[in-house]
């Protein structure tokens, strides 16, 4: 049975050199639209749709990232490819914001046409299996974040993401590194990055499986890693829809998503991507510094509209008898707590400094299994805590 295409483009000449490139396997069907609505109305009317093609000019910018957005919202599982006649930087970005899978751009793909077609088919294909079998949602996102930049930002969320990966064997996990110390994940891992954050960031618009496979660094567990440069001086300026649609396309090739991010970054991107995240994990411990910190970070999410329904506490190296007990910190934070995290400190410190997981030296070692037990919370649906009614912490951190 022939795959189905439809093509949205002004130019004729794109009909042609898709079929030229898809072979006889394919048939190529133009769809003539104005606008979203009639778009959608001529869509319903179509019994079978693999793969949809849209051109992109300077003319019809906005209406073609209209269209694709509008597309995708009722039928996000299938595939939309940009078109243009040049590979022109502004309109690759439009469409991959949009939501395009890829982009191709007419006379330049022609040697590899045929095979990035057959690709993208692939996985369409897979989608509509995975669709008819009772569909796939996009993988979770996790955010971990805290104030300020600090090392147990990166090594929560490492262990968080490699808890994860362990739990759900033949799923692809990535941990994404965005907080600063930058590198910290990659580090703590023993890794040596050679295809970092940043180079992702850049490449959205061709991310893909084979991507992953050829450029992402994989840890020995199988976890994927992304990481800002160890090297790099201070922190890089990130354009906020660059960011964002990059982690939309990689929410369609890995089944977790574990971020790392600080109160450093800025507030229109912090507060963008809190909104996009499907969980978010507030990491502080019992310091007075940290804790105070934090409780601003919360305020600001706040009012700057963000909704925290989905956020939760993490309180992280966890002591008794310090007084700043976790229920207090949760009340202060007017957040649910998730779990206390106990660690040992040399077992930690030595950790970070071999480039090991903690439970490379004890799979019983409390911050571990504190972990695999935030992994199984967060995978299901875990019911909120509600933190101890008390007025002490509050006094205490004004």
């Amino acid at each position: 049975m022939k795959s189905q295409a439809l093509v949205i483009a002004d130019d004729p000449q794109y009909r042609g050199w898709l079929e030229n490139g898809a072979g006889a396997s394919v048939e190529v069907r133009p769809l003539a639209a104005r606008d979203a609505e009639a778009m959608l109305t001529q869509l319903a009317s179509q019994q079978r749709i693999d793969i949809i093609f849209c051109e992109f000019d300077s003319r019809n910018l906005a209406q073609r990232v209209q269209l694709v957005e509008r597309l995708l919202e009722r039928y996000p599982q299938i595939p939309v490819v940009g078109l243009g006649a040049t590979d022109n930087a502004d309109l690759v970005l439009a469409a991959m914001r949009a939501g395009a899978r890829d982009f191709f751009v007419l006379r330049r793909d022609d040697a590899t046409l045929g095979v990035q077609l057959a690709r993208l088919l692939r996985r369409s294909a897979a989608s509509a299996v995975t669709a008819a079998a009772g569909g796939q949602k996009p993988g979770q996102v996790f955010g971990v974040v805290s104030a300020h930049p600090h090392e147990s930002i990166a090594f929560v969320a490492e262990h968080l993401a490699l808890a994860l990966n362990e739990s759900n064997p033949g799923k692809r996990t990535l941990l994404m590194d965005l907080a600063t110390p930058t590198g910290a994940a990659a580090i703590f891992l023993n890794l040596a990055q050679t295809y970092s954050l940043l180079d992702a960031i850049n490449d959205a618009h061709r991310c893909d499986d084979t991507l992953v496979d050829t450029a992402f660094t994989r840890h020995s567990s199988g976890l994927y890693v992304l990481s800002l440069p160890e090297d790099l001086l201070g922190r890089p300026h990130i354009d906020a829809d660059e960011l964002l649609g990059l982690l939309r396309v990689l929410t369609t090739l890995f089944s977790h998503i574990v971020v790392t991010v600080d109160g450093h970054l800025p507030l229109t991107t912090l507060s963008r991507f809190v909104d996009q995240a499907d969980r978010l994990l507030l990491v502080s411990d019992q310091s007075i510094m940290k804790s105070r910190h934090n409780k601003y970070l919360v305020r600001v999410l706040r009012q700057e509209g963000c909704s925290l329904e989905r956020a939760g506490l993490v309180v992280d190296n966890y002591r008794r008898r310090l007084g700043l007990e976790p229920n207090n910190l949760a009340e202060l934070f007017d957040l649910p707590l998730l779990i206390a995290l106990e660690s040992e400190s040399l077992a930690r410190v030595t950790a970070m400094n071999s480039g090991e997981p903690v439970y490379a030296a004890s799979q019983k070692d409390p911050f571990w299994l504190g972990i695999k037990q935030l992994a199984s919370q967060l995978a299901g649906a875990p019911a909120q805590q509600k933190a101890a009614a008390t007025g002490l912490l509050k006094r205490l951190l004004g």
